[in-house]
């Protein structure tokens, strides 16, 4: 993986460079859930909240609230454990950290996974105002009419190989799709 030309060779690299992952496996991968909303959202961004080896925790608190209240999230504080929220207000701490961090290219695996459709929704309002700020989203999702919805780009990959790309069309239909997938 390159990244403004310079390869990415680890996840620290990654951070660093401004990429955020979003994981289909949100409970096991992308939070810890016994740990303070706050050190959830504030995690990738803790190199620009320490200063002489210390966390400063007014600025832990004022990017975590932003990120509370930008996302909606429902909650107590940012003191309230991950482990006590709806699937739809974890996803969103895993979406608020990677905003905290300020990351321009987000790879979401999955990200509307496990979450009801008012939430679904406002992830994909969410999205669609990531893609305005002009951050490059790389959607990973098993569900065609997502991508028919949010993708500018659907690339079909078998064996480690493109096969087909479709650009955004309204004609575009799922069984179009199909046909190269298999």
């Amino acid at each position: 993986v390159l990244r403004n030309g310079k390869p990415v060779k680890s996840c620290l690299q990654a951070i660093e460079s401004g990429i955020g992952y979003i994981s289909k496996n949100r409970d096991l991968e992308a939070i810890i859930l016994d740990a303070p909303i706050q050190s959830n959202i504030v995690l990738p961004s803790l190199t620009a909240l320490t200063k002489g080896g210390f966390i400063r925790p007014k600025d832990e608190k004022k990017l975590s609230d932003a990120q509370i209240e930008a996302f909606r999230i429902k909650c107590g504080s940012g003191r309230q454990y991950v482990n006590t929220l709806s699937g739809g207000n974890k996803q969103k701490v895993s979406f608020g950290k990677w905003t905290a961090k300020g990351s321009d290219v987000l790879i979401m695996d999955c990200p509307t996974r496990g979450v009801d459709i008012g939430v679904k929704q406002a992830m994909y309002g969410l999205i669609e105002q990531m893609k305005r700020e002009g951050k490059a989203i790389l959607m990973i999702s098993e569900e065609l009419s997502e991508l028919i919805g949010m993708a500018d780009r659907i690339i079909i990959m078998k064996d480690f190989a493109v096969t087909h790309e479709f650009t955004r069309s309204r004609d575009l239909r799922q069984t179009d799709i199909i046909e190269y997938m298999i």
